[in-house]
């Protein structure tokens, strides 16, 4: 006979079926429970949020950003990088001024010039000077010997050494010699004065083609008014172009035709010899230094000679009847000329009368017709700048065949 259960074995299918009832049940509390603590919870949330105001927000002001971005894609090549000087001037891509720490040389903020209050360096905590004074006319930023206070004024550009030779006005001259001249680059108008860029190049003109050789005295006459007149008997050789004198004399009296060479011998001027030092060794002799004026037939134009001798190392040589030059000007744009004595050279607006050419000193001296101011050109440049004179009055004719005195 098989042996009997215990009752609870026996009953083993109603307690977990009692079990199972009783977990679905504490489930079911559970999610009641959080279901009421989750409503309490976002009622609380909703309470403490503030409703949102009916006013309209205004829209950002991007205008400066934008014309930050726009100045920093295409920066302007004239414009001046300025540098903020304090912190309450705020700039997009403007740094703010700084300095050097008197002690460990960190930049820090600049405190400013009339400053009472010593500052101290963030980074060692040494005072800093007060009330330093900066002398920014001086300050050259692009080393380009223009100072950025000027060029700023100029609408230049202080960290672009390469404006110095710009020419912004195009009126020949650079900014940096507008500068030194205290001009305005930026108009036409207003520009440093020519003289100084003024150059002569060669003197030349067209040589009186005689020498005198060799002059006696004749007696002497009277003139229509019983004057005593001297007379000479003067010799003259002809000379070509290249300077070669010829071997046929040509002798004539004072006042005469000397031969066919289209000049008259006007007057002789006996003056004593000179003694000038000639030869290796300095030996002094004797030289004629007389002159003779002789005149152009053609146009009455005159010429003083002297007398020719070879040992003569102070001889002028043969003067010049039509003396010209040539005048050039370094400024763009300004063509040399050659002039003569009464022209003119023309420099952009100005123009230069031409007063006097000088072979001998190779000068020529200009008239500015704009304030009537004289200058003395050379061949090194300008050589004096004298004020404007009265020109002398002319000395009265002499008549023909009368002596110097």
């Amino acid at each position: 006979m098989a042996k009997e259960l215990p009752p609870i074995l026996r009953q083993y299918d109603r307690l977990i079926a009692v079990g199972v009832l009783a977990a679905v049940a504490i489930s079911l509390l559970y999610l009641v429970v959080f279901g009421l603590q989750a409503k309490e919870k976002e009622e609380k949330y909703k309470t403490s949020v503030t409703a949102p105001s009916a006013e309209p927000i205004k829209p950002a002001d991007f205008s400066a950003l934008r014309k930050a971005i726009d100045a920093a894609a295409k920066p302007d090549p004239k414009a001046a990088l300025r540098v903020r000087a304090s912190a309450e001037d705020p700039d997009l891509f403007t740094p703010e001024r700084r300095v050097f720490c008197i002690k460990c040389a960190n930049p820090i903020e600049f405190a400013g010039e009339d400053s009472d209050v010593a500052q101290k360096c963030p980074f060692c905590g040494a005072a800093q000077p007060v009330k330093e004074k900066i002398d920014y006319s001086t300050v050259d930023s692009d080393e380009d010997g223009l100072p950025d206070v000027w060029e700023t004024a100029n609408k230049l550009n202080p960290n672009d050494p390469a404006d110095a030779d710009a020419d912004n006005d195009s009126d020949g001259f650079t900014n940096a010699q507008e500068y030194l001249a205290k001009t305005d680059p930026n108009d036409a108008k207003s520009h440093p004065a020519y003289d100084d860029f003024l150059r002569l190049g060669e003197i030349s003109g067209t040589k009186v083609p005689l020498r005198i050789t060799n002059a006696m005295q004749l007696p002497s006459v009277k003139d229509a008014a019983g004057n005593e007149v001297k007379v000479f008997d003067v010799t003259f050789v002809s000379v070509s172009p290249d300077g070669v004198a010829g071997t046929t004399p040509l002798r004539v009296k004072t006042g005469a035709p000397i031969g066919k060479t289209g000049f008259t011998l006007v007057r002789y001027d006996r003056v004593d010899k000179k003694p000038i030092k000639v030869g290796q060794h300095g030996t002094t002799q004797l030289i004629e230094v007389s002159t003779a004026l002789v005149k152009r037939d053609s146009d009455g134009k005159t010429a003083t000679l002297t007398h020719w001798d070879p040992k003569n190392p102070d001889w002028p040589g043969e003067p010049l009847l039509e003396q010209q030059a040539r005048l050039s000007c370094e400024i763009p744009g300004v063509e040399p000329a050659t002039v003569t004595e009464g022209g003119a050279y023309r420099v952009k607006a100005e123009t230069y009368a031409v007063k006097r050419i000088d072979p001998a000193a190779k000068t020529v001296t200009l008239e500015r017709r704009a304030d009537k101011r004289v200058i003395v050109l050379g061949e090194a440049g300008l050589v004096q700048a004298p004020a404007a004179k009265p020109a002398p009055a002319p000395a009265a004719a002499k008549p023909a065949g009368g002596q110097a005195k």
